[in-house]
């Protein structure tokens, strides 16, 4: 098992040992400031502690990155479009109350979805379009089907419902 932190090109997209040192200390910062923010406390002792484990979950962290296959390197607008399902929320929450009763069936939806390779832009695509396709309580994206080009979603309830 390659070091977090050697010279081992790592993870694809992952900026080789360059890349492990900045996550490092982008993780070691937030973890910090974050163990500052629950503390509360501007205390030696705890601004002292605070950077210990901020280290220690940092160095988790890139140990963690560095078994990964490929990093993530989403654009802005997937992101986005990924978080869409969470305006669903309050649809689809009424259209179960009401269908639940009835036990409905569901069904299975197709769209089509290109994201085919393994750069960290297409892994990254299907990592969102995954998640985030399964934001909402009616639905759940089941799989991603490469050789047809579709995306494989499960609802409970039809938009007709």
């Amino acid at each position: 098992m390659p070091g977090a932190m050697s010279d081992d090109p790592g993870p694809r997209g992952g900026g080789g040992a360059a890349g492990a040192r900045r996550a490092w200390l982008a993780w070691w910062v937030l973890l910090t400031l974050l163990w500052l923010a629950l503390a509360d406390s501007r205390r030696l002792e705890e601004i002292v502690a605070g950077m210990a484990v901020g280290a220690f979950g940092a160095t988790a962290a890139v140990m963690v990155r560095a078994q990964r296959d490929v990093v993530l390197r989403p654009r802005p607008r997937w992101v986005l479009e990924a978080l869409r399902p969470l305006g669903r929320w309050p649809r689809d929450l009424w259209a179960l109350a009401r269908a639940l009763p009835a036990r409905p069936t569901g069904r299975i939806v197709e769209e089509p979805f290109e994201a085919t390779g393994e750069d960290p832009r297409s892994a990254a695509r299907r990592a969102l379009a995954v998640g985030g396709g399964s934001l909402a309580p009616n639905a759940i994206v089941v799989e991603i089907d490469d050789d047809r080009g579709v995306l494989v979603r499960h609802e409970l309830v039809g938009d007709d419902a």
